[in-house]
């Protein structure tokens, strides 16, 4: 025992590395061959009374760390997890508080492995029963133990059964009516229990008595708990959410004070902007599939709407004279951040309200108040899309541009900010502006400073921009030119102190680049570009970064926007771009996404004539590409740059490559290989698949295979409800359908059905059904590759002899029945009518009713 106590020693405290790192690898050693043996000294060292705090404190910690890393409990015995157990629960009354503490942590390392399976369920009852003891040491341990409990499992994304977890809450809200630092421990565990809490704070009796407790809490005159209490609000009401408009009243009651209170304002003010945030995102959901969702709640968020929003923006006039940020700091931030989702919540409920105050303070001597005013229109036009405030946008603009040259910066830099926001929610405010001439050139002039208006109006011009792009009749192309040429300032400049401004400027460039209409303007500023392109190797830094990032950018666009054009391929031009880029690659010794990106647009601009180019290219830079697997973006950058050239040429001219399918293959089930990347390879395989038609056809059980394993994988995220991967999944639902829609393409040629196909519709169909769930809000794009995948299943295999019946199964079946009544709800999209169409040409032919109109 001596010696493995020495052993820790060295670990934790020896002054040599060598020394540490050797005692460490013994100790791991250790626990892998005799992990019973370990645990128990573990446990002993941590028990002895014998050895010093400080070294009984880090046999604690040692035990804590082997008990959660790679669940190390797991590997022990029975009977040593009892022993264990009992030592620990014997220290939490220890009169060190540090020993006290470690043996808490310890507890809650099991408990989060053992709880959520059902084992050593006593331990709550226990610690709960403590929560009453007579001595208050008792009571402390045990709550300390109970939050972190709650901790751990939050941590670790776990639940417990809900008998558990009343247990839990009634030991809370026991300590919630103990002394001060008990409440302050409870107060933590009720925020870290919220994740499990879901079925307890379902019922009324319970969710009244724990919301009474919070809400005296937060109005204590002890400023640790008041502020302990409002921050556990903020999670608590995110809880409740479903009943908040029982408890909006009282919430507002307890938080009135605070809002005002410089020690409690940030955070009462974010228990607000929380609630208006949740109504929001709720919003969203139900606005993204017109389906319907949980109440939003906004109803009882009007009950207390005027009081809050006046409290609100009263915390806009708070500012500091020595605040040398752009960004507001502190109760003005929290307010802005406040006041923006309370508007986007409520809409023209409030804006009425914002409006006034903006006219009282907009006009007024002190600074703080001109700010403010600046602000609080800013707030509202970030989230608010209504006619009102375009008009009101466009009567103000100009007394918002006044501001630019206010006497105080702070002014100046709000009015930088809210003329950004109106560029970016209303640019046709600026656009159509009889001074719109005027205002650009204003806003240019201050591209040539470097101060922080000049990020404001930088990115008010680039925003401006973005309109171009819905200007059919060309009405703005006359400040093509004029834009461009003044974002090239930025991109000439040294004086920045990092690219970032060189970044935005070359977004601009970008945005105007793709509204041009004239091929041969096109070609003029991609020499332009190319000149540019050899010049800038003599920067250094950040600005020869920033600038080789957007020079790619422009020449992939440029090559893009001839492709859309309809410009016949100029054989030379091309020759001379493909060159000008391998020479970046040769370089720098590598190859880069952007590159690559440049190289695919190439390809499409040139389409056949690309396959003079190809041997090289595939040998000598995107073979080097496809290698870094690693290196997410350049690989992911090499696939879609192999999908876009396999699309632009024919089969012939690429079918000396259809074997890199293998390798695509490989790479899917390549476990090192970011699953981000494996959404790329996924579209790539599709592409190649859908050009190579039947020759693709000895690769269809190992594609089948990875999709169907797809199919699987989400399958099972949406039944477990893994909502914090749900983008990605979303985007891997997309590419598998794509990709299966890409081999009914390629397999099924002149009406003779592909049999092995036709036997994963089954799979299909249930990956459809899981996927498409209303609870799930699928997006309306998805629902309609979804239909388009089950209709030309239909229509491919309706001929297939003997298979009719199939076919017709799947044109009846509920599911196509219930996506086609989903996209009806869109029916004014021209996509979604043809898909209905298709559906009942379908039914005709099978001489079904046609109820789809």
């Amino acid at each position: 025992m001596q010696e493995f106590v020495e052993l820790i020693q060295a670990a934790f405290f020896a002054k040599e590395n060598n020394q540490r790192s050797q005692a460490e690898q013994q100790l791991v050693n250790l626990k892998h061959q005799l992990p019973n043996d370990f645990f128990q000294k573990c446990s002993s060292a941590f028990i002895s009374p014998q050895l010093d705090s400080q070294t009984r404190v880090a046999a604690g910690t040692l035990l804590q760390r082997c008990i959660s890393y790679e669940q190390g409990w797991l590997t022990i015995g029975l009977d040593v997890k009892r022993k264990i157990k009992d030592e620990l629960l014997s220290q939490l009354i220890s009169s060190d508080q540090n020993i006290k503490k470690s043996a808490a942590s310890c507890l809650s390392g099991i408990c989060a492995i053992e709880l959520p399976r059902q084992e050593w369920p006593e331990i709550i009852s226990i610690l709960v029963s403590n929560t009453r003891h007579e001595s208050i040491e008792v009571k402390k341990a045990a709550t300390i133990t109970l939050g972190y409990i709650c901790e751990a499992l939050k941590n670790q994304k776990q639940s417990i059964e809900k008998t558990e977890s009343e247990k839990v809450l009634y030991g809370i809200c026991m300590g919630l009516q103990g002394e001060k630092q008990i409440k302050l421990i409870s107060i933590r565990a009720l925020k870290d229990s919220l994740q499990f809490m879901d079925q307890v704070l379902a019922q009324q009796q319970v969710r009244d008595h724990v919301t009474k407790l919070l809400v005296e809490s937060a109005i204590s005159q002890d400023a640790e708990i008041r502020l302990a209490s409002l921050e556990c609000l903020i999670d608590y009401t995110k809880a409740i959410f479903d009943y908040l408009e029982q408890y909006i009243l009282g919430l507002w009651n307890c938080t009135q004070e605070s809002i005002f209170h410089k020690d409690f304002a940030i955070v009462a003010i974010e228990i607000w902007q929380s609630i208006a945030s949740e109504i929001n995102e709720r919003s969203a959901v139900s606005n993204r599939t017109n389906l319907g969702f949980r109440k939003t709640q906004k109803e009882a968020l009007q009950l207390i709407s005027q009081q809050l929003i006046q409290a609100v923006l009263q915390n806009l006039l708070i500012s500091d004279e020595d605040e040398e940020d752009d960004e507001e700091q502190g109760i003005q931030e929290a307010a802005y951040k406040a006041a923006s989702s309370i508007s986007e919540a409520l809409g023209n409920l409030c804006y009425q309200l914002y409006l006034r105050f903006i006219e009282n303070t907009l006009q007024a001597q002190e600074w703080q108040n001109r700010k403010a005013s600046l602000l609080a229109f800013s707030s509202m036009v970030e989230t608010a899309d209504v006619l009102e405030l375009f008009q009101y946008s466009n009567s103000a603009i100009g007394e918002f541009i006044k501001k630019l040259a206010d006497p105080h910066k702070q002014v100046r830099y709000a009015a930088g900010r809210v003329i950004t926001r109106i560029a970016e929610n209303y640019p046709l405010v600026i656009l159509k502006h009889q001074f719109a001439d005027e205002y650009i050139n204003q806003f240019s002039q201050f591209l040539q400073g470097n101060t922080k208006l000049t990020k404001y109006l930088l990115w008010t011009l680039v925003n401006i921009t973005e309109a171009f792009r819905d200007d059919p009749i060309n009405q703005f192309g006359k400040y093509y030119d004029f834009l461009i040429s003044q974002f090239a300032t930025i991109i000439g400049r040294q004086d920045f102190q990092n690219g970032t401004l060189l970044d935005i400027a070359w977004v601009g460039i970008i945005n105007c680049l793709q509204c041009v209409k004239e091929p041969q303007k096109i070609k003029t500023y991609l020499e332009a570009f190319g000149q540019q392109m050899v010049a800038v190797y003599s920067q250094s830094g950040w600005q020869k970064e920033a600038n080789i990032s957007g020079l790619l950018s422009a020449i992939h666009i440029c090559f893009l926007r001839l492709v859309v054009l309809g410009d016949q391929c100029d054989i030379q031009l091309m020759n001379n771009f493909y060159s000008l880029i391998v020479d970046y690659f040769k370089k720098i010794q590598t190859v880069t996404q952007d590159g690559f990106y440049a190289i695919s647009a190439i390809a499409q601009y040139s389409k056949i004539n690309f396959k003079s180019l190809l041997d090289d290219f595939m040998q000598n830079y995107l073979e080097i590409g496809l290698q870094k697997k690693l290196e997410i973006e350049t690989f992911k950058g090499a696939i879609l740059c192999l999908a876009d050239i396999a699309r632009s040429l024919q089969f012939k001219e690429f079918s000396k490559y259809l074997s890199i399918l293998q390798y695509l293959i490989t790479c899917v089930n390549d476990s090192q290989v970011n699953r981000v990347a494996k959404i790329a390879l996924f579209v790539c395989i599709a592409d190649i698949v859908l050009i190579a038609e039947q020759d693709a056809e000895p690769y269809f059980q190992a594609i089948w295979q990875l999709v169907n394993s797809g199919f699987r994988a989400s399958i099972y995220f949406t039944q477990n409800k893994e909502m914090t991967q749900l983008e990605y999944y979303e985007s891997l639902n997309d590419a598998l359908l794509n990709c299966y829609l890409c081999m009914l393409h390629a397999f099924n040629l002149n009406k003779v059905p592909y049999i092995p196909l036709y036997q994963t519709i089954s799979e299909l169909c249930m990956f459809i059904q899981a996927t498409s769930e209303k609870s799930l809000t699928p997006t309306v794009e998805y629902i309609r590759l979804c239909v388009t995948c089950l209709l030309d299943c239909v229509a491919y295999y309706k001929q297939a002899k003997g298979q009719d019946n199939m076919s017709q199964k799947i044109l009846t079946s509920p599911l196509l029945i219930s996506l086609l009544d989903m996209l009806k709800q869109y029916s004014n999209q021209q996509e979604n009518q043809q898909l209905i169409m298709y559906a009942n040409d379908l039914c005709k032919s099978f001489q079904l009713p046609q109820n789809l109109n």
